[in-house]
């Protein structure tokens, strides 16, 4: 299998594939409780990052938009992100603010930082507010790296508040932090923290969008802050724990953060998609915690042990592709490897040190429009929505990624564990029955005669 990583150079993109960084901060900003995603741009930049998110999982996104107009944008926006943070911690009293950077604010040169020191200078009532400020330009990245590079902010705002206190977190044997990649849905994580609960963890999720994006109805018509997610006070926390869970190659960087500082050892575990990764995952869990392995997990291995029996003779040596984000490839790429599917191509959104380890024919950096060429080769590609547009009927899609509008669920679906990979081996083998043709037309014989001529000839 090559690992030679192509790149796309295309000066026009046709089909693309990616999506912006501050879309993908949005995101990570929904996982936190009480807090509101503030993007310092236009009012077009906000909202479609907002239609985005919305379309995908049909909950609404209480985006906010420093609304920067064509006289800020050559005199300068600060004054704009001065006032909304004013407005909104005034109206709002959120607990966290999180301000994503666009390529228009990127390119005036905007020191969000500094306006966040002002502010906080001349409105010292509001020292309470947490305010993240993430550089996230149109222009670099994708959506995983802005969801990533948000996170990244948040831990590191929280160890700069805790190295001011003189003294030193104590050490909770039973909390493990869980940095989850933004190609985790709540299916996934509401899964996660059942297997911590199972070895005896209280585990800590970052972000933790099973508590504000799983699609529940909430008690309240309205909400100007997120309705759900990791509290502020579980953020301060997360320096006491024993260890951390990285799930996606885009979070060491954060959890590289405590390692370094607070010295808690992380266990970088890719996607734990397929049956070998969730191995591991519950083989640091038992070791952590010094438990057995509970009877109910071990039943769920063997069901997946069955279904790959089952599903293999469909899936084994087809030609397949993806078209997702890198952490996502990776997790599917590992999947399919396991059932012995050939993995003809990925395309995906940005390099990535995930990328090197797929086992993969080409691998590409580019967008949809690298599939096309190919298209007749495969029988299965799994991509969003946009990639269904452009390879369906021809090819059946299977959704996954970002984003996934013209089918229900698809924010909820498990990937992760015995069970993720045991439900995603399943929704592959019936997409490739469904989509079934025969090799060989049946014959009608000239001779054949029915029901109606035998009654004819009775008479």
């Amino acid at each position: 299998m090559s690992r030679v990583i192509e790149q796309n150079r295309s000066p026009l993109v046709e089909q693309p594939l990616k999506t912006s960084a501050a879309t993908g901060a949005t995101l990570a900003c929904m996982g936190l409780a009480d807090s509101i995603p503030l993007m310092h741009g236009s009012q077009g930049c906000g909202a479609f990052a907002k239609v985005y998110l919305i379309q995908h999982f049909r909950e609404p996104i209480p985006l906010q938009n420093t609304a920067i107009d064509h006289i800020a944008a050559v005199m300068g926006g600060d004054d704009n992100l001065a006032q909304a943070l004013l407005l909104l911690c005034e109206q709002h009293q959120p607990r966290l603010l999180m301000i994503m950077t666009t390529g228009l604010t990127e390119m005036q040169g905007c020191d969000v930082t500094r306006v966040i020191r002002e502010f906080r200078a001349t409105y010292p009532q509001y020292q309470h507010i947490y305010i993240v400020p993430v550089s996230t330009p149109d222009f670099v990245g994708s959506m995983q790296s802005g969801f990533a590079a948000a996170l990244e902010s948040c831990v590191e705002q929280v160890l700069a508040a805790a190295s001011n206190k003189s003294e030193l977190p104590v050490t909770q044997s039973k909390q493990l932090n869980v940095f989850c990649s933004v190609a985790l849905t709540s299916a996934d994580l509401e899964l996660l923290e059942r297997y911590c609960h199972a070895f005896g963890f209280e585990p800590i999720i970052l972000p933790n969008i099973a508590h504000s994006l799983d699609g529940h109805l909430a008690a309240d018509d309205f909400s100007v802050t997120s309705t759900g997610g990791t509290t502020i006070e579980q953020l301060t926390r997360m320096q006491s724990s024993v260890a951390s869970l990285v799930f996606g190659t885009s979070m060491n960087a954060a959890a590289g953060l405590l390692e370094k500082q607070c010295q808690i050892p992380s266990y970088p575990l890719g996607m734990a998609m397929g049956l070998a990764a969730t191995d591991q995952l519950v083989l640091i869990l038992s070791q952590l915690s010094k438990q057995a392995v509970p009877g109910w997990i071990a039943r769920q291995r063997q069901r997946l042990q069955d279904a790959m029996l089952d599903t293999h003779f469909l899936l084994s040596a087809s030609p397949m592709a993806l078209a997702l984000e890198p952490d996502a490839a990776e997790g599917y790429a590992n999947l399919l490897s396991e059932v012995g599917a050939e993995l003809k191509l990925v395309v995906t959104t940005m390099n990535s040190p995930a990328l090197k380890r797929l086992k993969a024919e080409r691998i590409v950096v580019g967008d949809l429009s690298d599939l096309e060429p190919d298209l007749a080769v495969f029988e299965m590609v799994v991509g969003n929505t946009h990639c269904a547009n452009l390879c369906e009927p021809q090819v059946p899609v299977l959704r996954a990624g970002y984003p996934c509008h013209d089918q229900f669920g698809n924010s909820d679906v498990l990937q992760l564990g015995y069970e993720g990979a045991r439900a995603r081996l399943f929704a592959m083998a019936n997409l490739f029955k469904s989509h079934h043709q025969d090799e060989v037309p049946v014959h009608v014989s000239a001779y054949r005669f029915g029901p109606e001529q035998t009654q004819t000839k009775s008479q």
